[in-house]
């Protein structure tokens, strides 16, 4: 199956299209650091009045990464903080040590299950939506046209997209905690009786800044190396149609992955 990468012209702008044999992942991961450096150039160039924001394309993208993964991500918080709130009120019937029991249920829910979530779902809306849309534009050809036009390719799709993954992963992170912090205690406060106070004491004992930089950062980088599977993914699609699905694909496997590995990363670091 032929492959595309793409490349810069020795003007600076997008080179021709090169057909390729299968990428391997060491050539995927190359593509995916050059999408990090062609992104750079983007917003920077932005910066300094030399290149317009995509914002029809940056609003699409929010409504894509964040607002059609709001309910989803709602329900499934509200499920986890009630689920969570049961189980902190079984274990307070063995053992009547409220913060002992609710600090570390407070520290999973908002650093650990809460950017989870939220990273499993961008990848599953957002990331794979950029991959076939990245793939569907190889595979069609409209690539060359986008070459024509002086445009790169890399720089059209994923330029907008990545800031909003970037603005709705923060927003959702903190809206999940939010929700299922709430839910657990409204459980809580009706099934076991636990007092607000004991749950502001128990939050305030379980949550120090670093903690919450490392429960808003996690989302942040997840969207980031979600963003690069996914144009990799959807670059190396080829001129086959049916690259498009397995663009799709692999990067849910791989997106998923990647964010398991950060996670356990966050855990294993000497800070943590």
């Amino acid at each position: 199956m032929n492959l595309t990468v793409f490349g810069r012209g020795p003007t600076g702008g997008p080179g021709p299209i090169t057909p390729r044999v299968k990428l391997n992942g060491l050539e995927r991961l190359g593509l995916a650091a050059m999408t990090l450096k062609l992104c750079a150039q983007l917003y920077l160039a932005i910066l300094i009045g030399r290149a317009q924001f995509d914002l029809p394309a940056f609003a699409a993208a929010l409504r894509q990464a964040g607002l059609s993964v709001l309910p989803a991500l709602s329900l499934v918080a509200a499920a986890v903080g009630i689920i969570l709130g049961q189980q902190a009120a079984q274990t307070l019937g063995w053992v009547n040590l409220p913060e002992l029991v609710l600090v570390p249920i407070i520290y999973a829910v908002v650093v650990e299950l809460t950017p989870l979530l939220v990273g499993v779902l961008v990848a599953g809306r957002a990331g794979v939506a950029l991959a076939t849309r990245q793939a569907s534009l190889v595979s069609s050809g409209q690539i060359d046209g986008l070459l024509v036009s002086g445009l790169n390719p890399i720089q059209f799709t994923t330029g907008a997209v990545l800031p909003a993954m970037l603005a709705m992963s923060f927003a959702l992170t903190v809206w999940g905690s939010l929700v299922a912090l709430g839910a657990a205690l409204l459980w809580l406060a009706v099934v076991a009786d636990v007092p607000l106070y004991l749950f502001q004491e128990a939050l305030r004992q379980a949550l120090d800044p670093l903690d919450l930089l490392e429960a808003l950062s996690k989302p942040l980088l997840f969207a980031v190396v979600i963003a690069l599977i996914a144009t990799a993914n959807g670059s190396a699609a080829g001129r086959d149609a049916s690259g498009v699905g397995q663009a799709a694909t692999d990067t849910m496997i791989a997106a998923v992955t990647a964010i398991l590995l950060i996670d356990l990363a966050f855990v294993l670091a000497p800070w943590s």
